[in-house]
């Protein structure tokens, strides 16, 4: 018995040194760093994927980092990335990736399946940046790396500060686009990467999606007003020409527009349910063309009645092309709906919710409260 003891306690001891670690460690310098993918399919249906990668081995007397592109085709996702794999010597690490860009012939095809690979994979982290294109993700992946030595999975990160700032796109990360599919009352939005000049890209506009399907595009007024409606932080410069008031002159005024909020009620109690959103932002003056002497409290009035009017004409828009264009909820009223009635919606209105939103009735109000900046706003040329 004291001899079985000491035996465990031997073989114990050698297999903790044996097993000690991390089996599967690798050094950096013997991985690829994966930092952009590319999804597409060829003419034969298969998937094409294109890698952004990083080749961090060392090489002579030269050390660092340097961009290269790699592709593998396969009949599924997990074939295609066996087949990168084979032709890079180092290994693959998909924990450095900031951007998956998928083409809309991919996304239309074969959506369904790209998504259940990111969902389903690990290596892959859902913080990544999702972003559709109509071009070739492999001739973005491409690009020359600019003067400032950015790669391209790197540059759109740095895209997507400056667009969700000015409103015209909004970024989307895996785990956001997975969520709205699974849950109920909201469709799926993801920006739109497009390649304009000589190599040059940017991200504007939003693709609109009803489960894996996409229904269309929202331009850049359409996106100012889908951020308005659900709280993105926008600061959106905005210029309105005015009549002041007792003299009736002319002027031209732009505004700084920030602090967006709003909010959504449902009422219920009728066949079709009603949403009122209502809709609030700061506006700061920036410039002032006229003849008019001093910014008093009535411009001030005027310039907020003219600025509102703008702000519930890009609320409408995206209503608009919410009901009646795409017909897809991407907006989250159904969600909204859910959380203020949830009985009513589980009972009545959640299986046919696809029917009836088309046809619910949207009022929106705007309420903007404009402030002098402070600081002089009149031309060089008038003073």
């Amino acid at each position: 018995m004291k001899y079985s003891k000491w035996m465990r306690v031997v073989v114990g001891t050698v297999l903790l040194s044996v097993c000690a670690g991390c089996w599967d460690y690798v050094e950096f310098e013997g991985m690829a760093l994966v930092r952009a993918i590319g999804i597409d399919i060829d003419d034969k249906g298969k998937f094409l994927l294109t890698y952004e990668i990083i080749r961090t081995r060392k090489q002579g007397k030269e050390s660092g980092k340097s961009k290269e592109v790699v592709q593998g085709i396969g009949k599924t996702v997990p074939e295609a990335f066996d087949n990168v794999q084979a032709i890079v010597p180092e290994e693959l690490f998909l924990g450095y990736v900031t951007t998956i860009i998928i083409s809309e012939g991919a996304a239309k095809q074969q959506l369904k399946k790209i998504m259940d690979y990111l969902f389903f994979t690990p290596n892959i982290r859902e913080s990544v940046f999702l972003v559709l294109t109509k071009e070739k993700p492999e001739s973005i992946l491409r690009m020359p790396v600019g003067k400032s030595g950015l790669l391209v999975g790197e540059s759109l990160v740095d895209f997507f500060k400056v667009t969700t700032h000015v409103g015209i796109s909004y970024p989307v990360r895996v785990r956001d686009f997975n969520k709205w599919l699974m849950i109920e009352g909201i469709e799926p939005i993801a920006p739109l990467l497009q390649m304009y000049g000589e190599g040059q890209i940017k991200l504007s506009d939003m693709a609109v999606f009803n489960g894996y399907k996409q229904v269309g595009v929202l331009d850049a007024n359409e996106s100012k007003g889908l951020g308005r409606i659900t709280n993105k932080k926008m600061q959106e410069m905005m210029a309105v020409s005015i009549t002041v008031p007792d003299t009736a002159d002319s002027a031209f005024a732009v505004f700084s527009l920030q602090d967006n909020r709003s909010k959504i009620k449902i009422k219920t109690g009728r066949a079709i349910p009603e949403v009122f959103i209502s809709t609030k932002a700061t506006a700061t003056m920036t410039q002032l063309d006229g003849n008019i002497g001093a910014i008093t409290p009535e411009i001030l009035r005027a310039c907020e009645k003219e600025l509102e009017g703008k702000v519930a004409d890009e609320l409408e828009a995206v209503i608009t092309k919410a009901q009646k264009e795409t017909k897809s909820d991407f907006l989250g009223i159904g969600l909204k709906f859910y959380q203020q009635h949830r009985r009513e919606w589980k009972v009545k209105y959640k299986s046919e919710w696809d029917e009836v939103f088309p046809e619910v009735a949207i009022h929106v109000n705007v309420n903007i409260k404009a402030i002098h900046s402070g600081t002089k706003i009149i031309p060089l040329k008038e003073q």
